[in-house]
């Protein structure tokens, strides 16, 4: 006879043979649904609770930044391993990167917070669990993981039973499983509780501790609202799918056939599109002759079109890099690649390829032309980013070709690269870095990037720069930079003094810039005292700085 499964109620005596409704009572243990591990529970459970915590009851990005450091040990330190995935398996590369910029996006979010970093940190963690749990966190998988994520936790959850507290092989019908774990804990607060009222001086301490204990656990539920539950069961639920996810591992959109060795077939296109590579290199070789000796160090007149040419001709040129990635990827496939001509119509493209890398160069030069006219900015910076996406998809095209990889291949990469190169610009300090370098210049004599301190806007991180311009020897460019920091400085008085300070609140750029400001306030002490001084001063720095806009 076979032993009884723990999961069985009692035997019976051997003499006494259990009966067939007696079987048909208790179901096999194999159709129960399975016992989550207590590991998976108790990771559920800390994930709720420091959900609940950094995000549900913060205040300021300092909750999600800390969220974000903690979040990779649960996916490091996983409850169990996760099925094979459907998707290209994942290495420890992938997962080291993942955590890299999960800390990056931490780092970011304590230094100078915004919505951008929030997106961008919380698109990392979705790819963290995909490479986790063994699948690529291609772009679209990681997008539909934030949709299927809440799904695939309630088929987990629904599919596992809690962990059964106490030894196993005790029959569940007995009770002592409950004992092992409650006869312990009341011996030890009874005897424990005896040992605190012989001491006088222990009983104190253990009331002052319990008074503390009291007081915020009264604080805590006070705070409690009729959201919060709804939150945790949403976050225990997204913790299932992120820590298992099943449905979010599927693959989005087709696959690529692998390529069938076919005998050489001459295609109707070859000769239109062959015609059409030699045309388009000797254009882009024209222009790039007239671009490198009209735009490549030259000095610009005064009332040279900077604008039309760095920044709406770098559009304008960007777009037509992007144009030509699509038309060679729309020429090498399908029965083109098994043309016996092939080979010349690769050399042609390799060469229109070098070509492309030149004017993706004079891209680069018209906005770098731009930024030492009149200064850095949020936009030329997305401008940079935006054209080395543009290059970035470039070459996958023309790994695309040299590999022979196929339609889906190239879209999923793309995506990805896409994907990656906007979590890298939000990441991206942009407002220190931008008013960093104009600040440098204008320290340098070279005046016109003060028209972008003068009228964008800025985080705190972007003010920090401009505190090198406190002495600068043009007195209208001083008096308008005091004149704004003395603003700030009065802000964030305004903001301490309106809310009620809680640590996830802090913010690295804001504490270093007050500190700073309070150690040099006196030298802007006149606009703090006089509104009006204070307004005239901006308004006359902006008016002056227009000049160069």
């Amino acid at each position: 006879m076979n032993e009884p499964d723990e999961f069985d109620p009692v035997p019976s005596q051997p003499s006494e043979p259990p009966t067939t409704p007696a079987l048909e009572e208790s179901p096999p243990a194999a159709n129960r649904r399975p016992r989550m591990s207590t590991c998976a529970a108790v990771a559920l459970l800390l994930w709720t609770a420091i959900a609940d915590w950094l995000i549900y009851r913060t205040y300021g990005f300092a909750g999600p930044a800390l969220f974000f450091a903690i979040a990779p040990l649960f996916f490091l330190l996983r409850p169990q391993p996760a099925d094979d995935a459907d998707l290209a398996t994942g290495n420890g590369l992938i997962q080291l990167v993942c955590v890299i910029l999960l800390c990056a996006a931490a780092a970011r979010l304590a230094f100078a917070g915004n919505n951008q970093v929030l997106a961008a940190g919380t698109l990392l963690l979705f790819a963290m669990a995909l490479a986790a749990a063994r699948a690529f966190p291609a772009a679209m998988e990681t997008v539909a993981l934030s949709f299927r994520s809440f799904l695939d936790g309630l088929l987990w959850l629904a599919g596992h039973r809690f962990p059964r507290l106490g030894r196993r092989d005790v029959p569940e019908t007995t009770g002592a499983g409950s004992l092992a774990w409650i006869l312990p804990l009341v011996s030890l607060v009874v005897f424990g509780g005896i040992f605190v009222f012989a001491n006088p001086d222990l009983f104190e301490l253990v009331s002052e501790q319990f008074n503390l204990v009291s007081t915020w656990s009264w604080q805590w539920l006070s705070r409690l609202d009729g959201m919060e539950i709804p939150f945790c069961m949403a976050a225990l639920i997204m913790g299932a799918g992120l820590f298992f996810p099943s449905l979010g591992k599927k693959r989005i959109g087709g696959t690529d056939a692998p390529r069938q060795t076919t005998a050489a077939q001459p295609a109707n296109l070859y000769a239109a599109f062959r015609n059409t590579l030699i045309c388009l290199i000797a254009l882009f070789s024209v222009y790039l002759v007239f671009e490198f000796q009209t735009l490549f160090r030259r000095e610009f007149p005064e009332g040279f079109y900077y604008a039309g040419y760095a920044h709406e001709g770098a559009a304008w040129l960007t777009a037509a890099l992007a144009l030509a990635t699509g038309l060679l990827s729309i020429i090498f496939q399908g029965k083109m690649l098994n043309d016996p001509r092939i080979g010349g119509l690769k050399v042609l493209a390799w060469t229109w390829s070098a070509t492309k890398f030149l004017l993706a160069i004079a891209v680069y030069n018209r906005l770098t032309i731009y930024v030492g006219f009149n200064g850095l900015t949020v936009m030329r910076i997305v401008g940079y980013f935006g054209i080395t996406v543009v290059v970035v998809g470039f070459l996958l095209v023309l790994g695309k070709i040299a590999f022979e990889k196929g339609f889906w291949w190239l879209l999923r990469t793309q995506l990805t690269a896409l994907m990656l190169c906007l979590i890298m610009l939000a990441l991206f300090p942009v407002d220190y870095v931008s008013h960093r370098y104009n600040a440098w210049k204008i320290n340098q004599g070279y005046l016109p990037p003060s028209v972008m301190i003068a009228v964008k806007s800025k985080d705190d991180s972007g003010y920090l720069p401009m505190l090198d311009l406190v002495d600068c020897p043009d007195l209208t460019i001083r008096e308008g930079v005091r004149a704004m920091l003395a603003e700030r400085q009065r802000q964030i008085e305004l903001e301490v003094e309106a809310t009620e300070w809680h640590w996830t609140r802090y913010q690295a750029s804001t504490e270093m810039l007050y500190h700073r400001m309070h150690e040099l306030r006196s030298l802007w002490q006149v606009y703090l005292d006089d509104p009006n001084e204070r307004n005239s001063r901006i308004s006359r720095f902006e008016d002056y700085a227009m000049q160069w806009y």
